[in-house]
């Protein structure tokens, strides 16, 4: 961290910085190889790219997370161990990180936490990159919001299969997930049951049937724009007998 310029980052930008280095050039100062298959797909982070200073805690979005979105604790701390999710230092908005498949920060998108219900996603982020969790099998199931992605995770308790978090209706962060992945065979599209969300589906499952993936529509039930919006519904109910339903 420069103190005088009030900037830091990452070992990746110090050496890119402080040693005039490339992208490429950084990671193999630092490893001592060549990230694999990388160098000439993928271009460096931008400069412009910080994500949000974190907060000594975790408290304000542990409480927002478990409480006004239902989401397990045990769930929300694994993914703020990971480093995944945290909460940002000036205005406590829950920030969550997407990375590319070495590991590297490249998107952030910031939720507020209190009544003014903050959305944005941090200056310099690329939207080729969108918030993920990588599984150990060939299936990927797609979603608009990173609330939706952990919900689904609650709902199902699966974390076998790869998860992402477009963040938008392009398909842009998927094209990139695919192609670090080229095991995925499957996706299922699980975006929101609204028209937006509707018409990128169906868009979207003629695209990459038309390319050689088995393709499913797995949106939340009905009554339900989301599956956060179902989560909470079901935690809420006195006797939670609909959960089996939903395996």
């Amino acid at each position: 961290y420069r103190h005088s310029q009030s900037k830091g980052g990452y070992p990746v930008d110090f050496v890119m910085e402080f040693y005039y280095a490339t992208f490429p050039e950084a990671v193999k100062m630092l490893i001592g190889e060549e990230g694999e298959g990388r160098q000439k797909s993928c271009p460096a982070p931008s400069k412009d790219f910080r994500l949000p200073e974190k907060n000594e805690d975790n408290e304000m979005i542990v409480k927002y997370l478990t409480e006004s979105r239902e989401l397990e604790k045990n769930l929300v701390m694994e993914w703020i161990a990971r480093g995944d999710i945290y909460e940002e230092k000036k205005h406590h908005n829950v920030v969550f990180v997407g990375r590319d498949a070495d590991g590297i920060p490249r998107y952030a998108h910031c939720r507020g936490t209190g009544e003014m219900k903050y959305r944005g996603d941090v200056a310099g982020s690329d939207k080729a990159f969108g918030f993920c969790h990588r599984g150990t099998d060939n299936q990927l199931f797609v979603f608009e919001a990173a609330i939706d992605l952990m919900s689904y995770m609650d709902i199902h308790m699966d974390f076998e299969t790869n998860k992402l978090a477009l963040g938008m209706l392009s398909d842009a962060p998927l094209e990139t997930f695919l192609e670090e992945h080229p095991q995925i065979t499957s996706i299922r599209f699980c975006l929101d049951n609204d028209v937006p969300g509707r018409k990128a589906t169906e868009e979207l499952t003629e695209k990459y049937y038309s390319l050689g993936y088995e393709v499913e529509d797995c949106p939340p039930p009905k009554n339900y724009k989301d599956y956060n919006e179902w989560l909470v519904a079901v935690k809420l109910q006195p006797v939670r007998t609909e959960r089996s339903m939903m395996r």
